[in-house]
């Protein structure tokens, strides 16, 4: 079994891992066809990448065979799924946004976003799912205020004066 490499994959290539991680969750094993038609890529590109891969020590690929992942291609492939996911739920749940902008979001960004950044969303995302002033009508009135652009001041008056009268009684 070939070394893993420790160098920072593609974002190319972590969507390859992805997809495989994906295909071997269903159906226990990938193949390159099936990595091909769920990438929407030629199978040429495909072998290339798990070439890379293999190398990596990250799948275990022969032509013509089955693809799986290595131990630390699981573990990195379920890293980088964690990622989109939270990310997907972060911006259709928190911030509001359609579940194809969502997903086309969280695609791009979990390539993008550094391990800091990452945590310090997490953080975010429980601090307002924990939180006694925030919560799901914080989140519902955010998500309000987004749609409701040419009104956010008044809005926001409206909200002050509600959260002011509160906290006199």
């Amino acid at each position: 079994m070939a070394k893993t490499t420790r160098r920072r994959l593609t974002s190319s290539l972590e969507d390859y891992l992805e997809a495989v991680w994906s295909l071997v969750q269903r159906n226990r094993v990938a193949r390159v066809r099936d990595i091909a038609e769920h990438l929407g890529v030629g199978m040429p590109s495909v072998t290339a990448a798990l070439k890379n891969l293999s190398k990596r020590g990250l799948v275990n690929y022969d032509p013509y065979q089955v693809v799986t992942l290595t131990a630390a291609g699981q573990e990195a492939a379920e890293k980088i799924t964690g990622t989109h996911t939270f990310l997907r739920g972060f911006l259709c749940d928190v911030l509001g946004l359609s579940a194809e902008s969502a997903e086309a979001n969280a695609c791009r960004m979990e390539h993008a976003v550094d391990g800091e950044l990452l945590e310090r969303l997490r953080d975010f995302a429980e601090f307002i799912d924990q939180c006694p002033r925030t919560g799901p009508d914080w989140i519902r009135e955010f998500q309000a205020h987004c749609k409701d652009l040419p009104r956010r001041p008044q809005t926001c008056r409206k909200c002050v004066q509600k959260a002011a009268k509160k906290s006199d009684t």
